[in-house]
């Protein structure tokens, strides 16, 4: 167990990028691979009324993915 008390998993590369392809099927059933995973991405919104980017409060990683059905992007 972690120091937070949760259970964590002991996954090899291999079997978490087929896990984060599972899930990411779940919501777009076109995905048929994962080509590579960005660690660290940050997004931004522009914010008119105070005329700038803010950044987002979590930054996450991002997969970029093959999917079958062409023409369409998933963002």
């Amino acid at each position: 167990m972690s120091q937070s008390g949760k259970l964590m998993p002991n996954l090899d590369q291999n079997s978490t990028k087929l896990l984060n392809l599972t899930v990411l099927q779940r919501i777009d059933p076109y995905i048929e691979e994962i080509l590579i995973t960005a660690a660290h991405v940050t997004f931004y919104e522009f914010n008119i009324d105070l005329n700038q980017w803010v950044r987002s409060t979590s930054p996450f990683s991002w997969p970029v993915v093959g999917r079958t059905l062409k023409g369409l992007y998933l963002w």
